[in-house]
């Protein structure tokens, strides 16, 4: 059976960044419940979401490479 529904990209976009500003407001509840510090917490949440984006795109890179769960094109 083949698989007919796809996303459309501007949805896939709209996940993306609705997961990532969750991501973000969730990080900085956190941080701040830790540490009582405005400054310090944006500092946390600035490199953590920064090098989030980095270590997302070397798993994709990665996941690009391996054939696992893929099916050959026909």
């Amino acid at each position: 059976m083949k698989d007919t529904c796809h996303e459309k990209h501007g949805r896939s976009l709209a996940k993306a960044v609705s997961y990532r500003v969750v991501s973000i407001v969730a990080d900085l509840a956190l941080v701040f419940i830790l540490t009582r510090k405005i400054e310090l917490t944006l500092g946390i949440v600035a490199i953590s979401n920064t090098a989030s984006i980095f270590i997302y795109y070397f798993h994709e890179r990665t996941w690009n490479g391996i054939h696992l769960g893929r099916r050959p094109e026909k």
